[in-house]
């Protein structure tokens, strides 16, 4: 059987997480998908918004489905300015609540 037919969201172990740091707060999923969109197969975006406020928290996760198109992702966006602040791109530790700020 192969595992391509598999419904919902792809195992998060079969993914490979970036954190994207300085991103301004009026920067959207939408803003940020098209840009890593260009180096592989983007599976999610997701910006951790504050509870209270909803407000972005100025970072953003992206997952890729393959390693070196993260990788190249890393390599090109990393410094690139978005909306007018640099962001910077690595790769994240563990999901989405492994950089503390």
């Amino acid at each position: 059987m192969s595992h391509f037919g598999r419904s919902g969201p792809p195992d998060i172990k079969d993914t490979y997480s970036l954190l994207v740091l300085n991103v301004t707060f009026r920067t959207t999923a939408d803003d940020l998908f098209p840009l890593f969109d260009k180096y592989g197969k983007v599976v999610d975006v997701f910006i951790p918004r504050d509870r209270r406020t909803g407000d972005s928290r100025g970072f953003a996760f992206v997952r890729y489905k393959y390693q070196d198109e993260a990788q190249k992702a890393v390599e090109k966006l990393d410094g690139r300015v978005v909306d007018g602040r640099e962001i910077m791109v690595r790769f994240a530790k563990y999901g989405p609540n492994a950089e503390r700020m």
